[in-house]
């Protein structure tokens, strides 16, 4: 569960610097950038929730 909660965290990070880019090089529109950072970011703060501040569970 921890690994698949850091990799959605990880994907979300990268739309929220992916995003921007795309709307100044006018490939999307100003109301679907703001749309795209609002999930992004409400889905990083989801996922982060699962995994950030927890130490590693060791397979002992």
């Amino acid at each position: 569960m921890r690994t698949i909660a850091q990799i959605i965290s990880y994907i979300a990070l990268i739309l929220l610097v992916a995003v921007p880019v795309l709307f100044y090089s006018a490939a999307i529109t100003l109301e679907r950038n703001k749309s795209m950072m609002l999930i992004a970011t409400i889905v990083w703060f989801i996922s982060a929730v699962y995994w950030m501040g927890k130490e590693k569970e060791s397979a002992s």
